[in-house]
């Protein structure tokens, strides 16, 4: 599995502010979504932080070492402005959209979208063949079906 099927199931589009600078810290004056994007996007889309809870964007990012069989390991400080965006802007804090909580209980902690009880009813009437077709090859390739899933959009198409 490559970096990038790995980190997709980690990240997500973020906002918050932070631009990398010589040092290869992260200031004040760019966005965490750009930092996401950045990092996430250079091999996947970025997911939305409210596409699970906050136990599992905890889960996923103390992981990032062996993330689904591969090394996605960030530097501390990056991986702390995407965590606490994650975390943040999660399924189950106040404010998010959080049908992906739906039918998920607490003592669950996915790490795969695609194994939230949402989206396994969101997708129950697609072939499982269908996940597995060249163009699509994964569940985690929301774009394959989604025209507009790296800005957000995911109605039926």
């Amino acid at each position: 599995m490559s970096r990038c099927s790995i980190v997709a199931a980690v990240c997500v589009a973020v906002a918050a502010a932070f631009v990398v600078e010589a040092s290869g810290a992260w200031s004040a004056s760019t966005n965490a979504q750009t930092v996401t994007e950045k990092e996430c996007g250079s091999c996947h889309m970025a997911y939305l932080p409210q596409f699970l809870p906050e136990r599992s964007w905890q889960a996923l990012m103390a992981g990032l070492n062996n993330h689904f069989g591969e090394n996605a390991s960030l530097d501390a400080n990056t991986s702390k402005v995407i965590l606490d965006y994650l975390t943040q802007h999660a399924a189950d804090r106040p404010g998010q959209d959080n049908r992906f909580l739906r039918g998920l209980a607490d003592s669950v902690t996915p790490l795969r979208i695609s194994d939230t009880p949402y989206w396994i009813r969101r997708h129950s009437e697609i072939p499982p063949e269908v996940f597995t077709h060249p163009k699509v090859q994964s569940k985690s390739n929301c774009g394959a079906c989604h025209q507009d899933a790296a800005k957000g959009g995911f109605e039926d198409e």
